[in-house]
């Protein structure tokens, strides 16, 4: 009987348990949606000016490093997708096997300490825990942002995270865009604050959004990333990567080299029924970039290997001008071209997505802001929301002093 009385005891504690642990998440949930601020966007302007700045201007073909900044561990008692992951093995496939310069773990709301004391390490994390996966790189992140919008996210929201991630950051990289819609392409056009777009993602790749960005005076620039949950399994890894142009191996260089533009995506095609041996093999054999230099107007790309075609790209994502069967092409910038990229294809689907050349007048290195807080309405809104809230209590309130009247 007694064993019958204490079952239940159990079974009820670990429901009020469950109850209390949801009722605190709903809570901060709500809290994070009623203080969201209303941000005022305003039309954004596309690049102009007279001068034309090249992040390859200084490169050092000798210097090139194969990066990858989204890959993920064992974390959160391995709830957390990445459980098959644990450092040594990523360390023995990206480094050993691959032959990787650099590799940085991204787990998703952890900083990952894996080699903290070294000169290389870069900290960085995956944020974003929502059901829409608008997500974010944090490199170089100093601590970890909980606040989140999990269940929808307006414009603003969107334009909120990116500024709070980079008060605890050096570089903010939009995770994925296109991946279930996290990021819609129009919204390109306004956000701004951030550095990167990870154009190439093994679940997406989204060159829309790239161009949206692009078109519309965004100097951000190209990540390329495996996002590889599970890396034994050989089509998740080698695949994507980010080469970085970094005369030597220290964080903070290698950091400068991407906020500056001063790398490129590179992309792999994917061979299901090969071993990870075949896979070294083919990535000790791609090409290299070996020039991408402007002089005057002229923009000329160089490979090691010849292309199967290299086209440059330009507003709106339009083509300007390919050719086929090349290692070099130039091309002349005219005035009504805001800016241009190349792309490189080579044989077996190897391929080559360069950061674009990019009109300025003064700064080369400033970014557009196309949002500020609009505090006016924000301190409306969260006026109404504490007048509904306090009438919610009032008549609460009042129903259970009635229910106790007539008892």
């Amino acid at each position: 009987m007694k064993q019958k009385k204490i079952i239940p005891r159990i079974f009820r504690f670990f429901l009020l348990t469950i109850l209390f642990i949801g009722a605190i998440l709903f809570a901060v949930i709500l809290y994070f949606y009623l203080s969201a601020p209303i941000y005022r966007f305003k039309e954004p302007q596309p690049f102009s000016g007279e001068q034309l700045y090249n992040p390859y201007q200084n490169m050092n073909p000798e210097h090139w490093q194969r990066c990858n900044f989204h890959v993920h561990s064992q974390s959160w008692l391995q709830f957390a997708d990445g459980r098959k992951n644990n450092e040594k093995l990523i360390d023995s496939i990206y480094y050993k096997v691959f032959e990787y310069d650099h590799v940085s773990i991204s787990d998703y709301q952890k900083i990952n300490l894996h080699k903290q004391n070294e000169a290389t390490y870069i900290p960085n994390y995956e944020h974003g825990y929502g059901v829409t996966k608008t997500h974010q790189l944090s490199l170089g992140a100093r601590k970890v942002l909980w606040r989140d919008y999990p269940i929808f996210q307006t414009l603003s929201m969107k334009q909120h995270i990116i500024d709070c991630l980079k008060k605890n950051c050096d570089l903010v990289v939009l995770a994925h865009p296109l991946f279930r819609n996290g990021y819609k392409v129009n919204e390109m056009k306004y956000l701004s604050g951030y550095q990167g777009v990870e154009v190439l993602n093994n679940m997406r790749e989204s060159f829309d959004h790239w161009d949206m960005a692009l078109s519309n005076g965004h100097r951000v620039y190209i990540f390329g990333d495996d996002d590889a949950h599970n890396i034994l399994n050989i089509k998740e890894v080698g695949r994507r990567f980010t080469m970085v142009n970094a005369a030597d191996t220290k964080r903070e260089t290698r950091l400068e080299a991407l906020e500056k533009g001063n790398a490129f995506g590179m992309e792999i095609y994917r061979y299901d029924n090969h071993s990870f041996e075949w896979k070294a093999d083919r990535l000790r054999e791609i090409p290299t970039l070996l020039l991408a230099q402007l002089e005057g107007d002229t923009f000329t790309v160089k490979a090691s290997a010849s292309a199967d075609s290299i086209r440059f790209i330009g507003q709106n994502g339009k083509v300007l001008f390919s050719k086929k069967k090349v290692k070099q092409l130039s091309y002349i910038i005219k005035p009504t071209d805001t800016y241009v990229r190349a792309e490189l294809i080579f044989p077996f689907e190897t391929k080559m997505f360069l950061n674009p050349v990019t009109r300025y007048e003064r700064d080369p290195f400033e970014r557009q802001r196309t949002s500020e807080i609009n505090w006016g309405l924000t301190y409306v809104l969260r006026s109404v929301y504490v007048f509904i809230i306090a009438i919610a209590i009032i008549l609460l309130y009042n129903k259970r002093k009635k229910k106790k009247r007539k008892r």
